[in-house]
């Protein structure tokens, strides 16, 4: 063990003693341009409204908290704007007022954006719901409500009455030229995301332990979606019948969608999402029967899913077919406006011959769609049928339409010997990426004219090659994305050789979540201005452990002195750096490279204020944070 003395006794910096941090409440309207910094944390009470012609910008690091009693929400009204800059270290968190421990579903209203994109509402707008006075849609599909970089949004979302919700992120006719990416919402009492209308594109979205749906997309909705994940709490399910995707396109007061008139339609795609349900085998019975599907296209919706991993549902696809007052969902299905390809379905719950991976329904949209059995024996299913042009049977069409094998779907009985990802149904510690024999990252297929066991590894770091005239040239994982769809080739889609949310090449840049991510929100500790993510929590699977596997400083709370023991897993800078509350520096440790080994550091604690502190353990972008208490 190497063995490091410090000389010298470092002053504390701050005059601010521990937890001493000024909170600045903010109610009713935000008219002028305003900024929000790290030294100081923000309560929201009630509706906030920034109106049009303000912008409200938000420094990385900033904590921002909803006031339980009077449900605080942020509401970014039509013409305004929201800048929330966070970065990968130091994201921009919203958050319950409650205290570590006492933090729970619903606590605050979550955050709404409003822009001028179109909708399909009859009169052009329509009022958000949940009870705010503001109103969305227009005729701009390129309006720019601002940007969203490396946020959380925690505990946000509250569900006052059917189809009368406020959820974690909403986006009510929100434009293209909008920036969102990099944004986690975690335990909404409603969905984590909804989309009423708008045009907004996303990137690197993940939805956890959400009430009710994942990601909600409703009239009219057209954006482009790319990077997403979706983890659920199996006993935490709506009354209205939790998804990861719920779809819809026509209610009363919208479009109708009738004689094929498809221009007001949503139709989102969604690509390389990893959805990851409450059933941790087909045969599960522990999880809450209000679950109802993966995805539940209904209402004459378009929507797309494509290059993407779905497990663990009481049923994978639902097709909830519309009442003869809308626009049909099944020919959406059949001119080819839906797309349901490249797909992983896995782990669905237990049923004749795979049949749960779809499921047809006909006698007018519903919430909470029974899946009970492969279709409602009220209904036909001749206009399917008709469309699809195979099966023998009422409802043989479905099923034969999702494993069309030029729409390259692929079926595994369980998530565990099929998609084998490191370790996906772990609530406080996910493993997303896949491992070494997943399908996303191996081909266990081989051309017999080569010789067994030829080119049976995919090589990621390459593009995709269907060549087979060599060893050399074949170059395919053994379930291959396909962006040159009508739906994938827009230029917004990353091209990645992979489906589902991440890579498997074994760079530690193979899980986005890592750095700003927080898996157990319910015990960190806010009580302190410009928050630095804590990584310790997340799980990135052995190829990507973090430099620093094991940390720790004692005595632990100290008086007079402390030791700082870490343990470097391969030669790396490694830098080690002591924070009070306020954010600020007060002590550096340690900025050097070091090799592979155990180390401890002796500090001396006699200049520096009783409180609390945090050690930040920085290796080759990893990042470990020890709270440290100085009596």
């Amino acid at each position: 063990m190497k063995k490091v003395l410090l000389g010298l006794s470092l002053a504390v910096l701050s005059t601010l003693s521990a937890n001493a941090y000024t909170t600045v409440v903010v109610r009713d309207s935000i008219s002028t341009n305003t900024h929000w910094t790290c030294d100081k944390q923000y309560l929201l009470q009630g509706y906030v409204y920034v109106t049009a012609g303000a912008s409200l910008t938000i420094d990385s690091g900033v904590i921002i908290k909803g006031d339980k009693d009077t449900k605080g929400t942020l509401i970014v009204e039509r013409g305004a704007q929201l800048h929330a800059m966070g970065t990968r270290n130091h994201p921009v968190v919203f958050t319950s007022n409650q205290p570590a421990g006492a933090r729970s579903y619903g606590d605050w209203g979550g955050v709404i954006l409003c822009g001028n994109a179109p909708v399909n509402w009859t009169s052009g707008q329509g009022q958000v719901e949940g009870g705010p006075r503001s109103f969305y849609g227009g005729t701009n599909p390129a309006d720019n409500s601002g940007e969203m970089h490396f946020c959380r949004i925690e505990f946000g979302g509250v569900a006052f009455s059917p189809n009368n919700e406020v959820n974690g992120l909403t986006f009510c006719g929100v434009g293209s030229a909008t920036q969102i990416d990099h944004i986690q919402v975690s335990y909404s009492g409603d969905d984590s995301y909804e989309w009423f209308g708008g045009a907004v594109n996303s990137k690197y979205m993940v939805a956890l332990a959400g009430w009710d749906d994942d990601f909600d997309t409703d009239n009219g909705y057209v954006g482009l979606n790319q990077f997403m994940v979706g983890l659920r709490d199996p006993y935490a399910a709506d009354q209205s019948g939790s998804k990861a995707f719920e779809s819809d396109s026509y209610q009363s007061g919208t479009a109708t969608g009738l004689s094929g008139d498809t221009s007001h339609i949503t139709k989102p795609v969604f690509s390389n999402c990893t959805i990851i349900g409450p059933l941790v085998n087909p045969g599960s019975t522990a999880y809450d029967p209000q679950f109802v599907a993966c995805a539940q296209i209904r209402r004459g919706s378009a929507i797309s899913i494509l290059n993407s991993i779905l497990c663990g549902y009481p049923a994978g696809l639902l097709i909830d077919e519309s009442s003869s007052s809308f626009g049909s969902t099944v020919a959406n299905i059949g001119n080819g406006v839906m797309q349901f390809r490249n797909n992983i379905i896995a782990g669905m719950a237990t049923s004749t011959s795979f049949n749960k991976d779809v499921v047809f329904v006909k006698d007018g949209a519903r919430s909470l769609t029974s899946t009970s059995t492969i279709a409602d024996t009220t209904s036909s299913g001749t206009n399917w049928l008709a469309l699809t042009n195979n099966g023998t049977d009422s409802f043989s069409g479905p099923y034969n339409w999702l494993h069309n094998r030029a729409f390259k779907n692929v079926q595994y009985t369980t998530e565990q010997t099929g998609v084998r990802l490191s370790n996906p149904f772990n609530l406080t510690n996910p493993g997303m990426v896949p491992t070494s024999t997943s399908p996303v990252v191996y081909n266990s297929t081989h051309f017999a004219s080569w010789g067994t066991g030829v080119n049976d590894v995919f090589n990621p770091s390459l593009p995709i090659s269907y060549d087979t005239t060599s060893p050399s040239t074949y170059n395919v994982p053994g379930v291959a994305p396909d962006f040159s769809t009508s739906k994938a080739a827009n230029a917004f889609f990353d091209r990645v050789n992979y489906v589902g949310a991440f890579p498997g090449t074994g760079r530690s840049t193979d899980n986005w979540m890592y750095g700003w991510c927080n898996f157990d929100p319910l015990n960190e500790n806010y009580d302190i201005t410009c928050y630095t993510a804590d990584t310790s929590h997340l799980a990135v699977g052995a190829v990507y452990a973090p430099v620093s596997t094991f940390a720790k400083v004692y005595p632990n709370p100290a008086e007079g002195s402390a030791t700082i023991a870490l343990d470097v897993n391969h030669t790396s800078v490694v830098k080690v750096e002591i924070y009070d509350m306020s954010g600020r520096s007060v002590m550096q440790v340690c900025n050097n490279n070091l090799n592979a080994g155990s180390y401890t550091f002796d500090i001396s604690t006699v200049d520096m204020k009783p409180g609390n502190y945090v050690i930040s353990i920085l290796s080759d972008e990893k990042h470990k944070i020890l709270k440290f208490v100085i009596k």
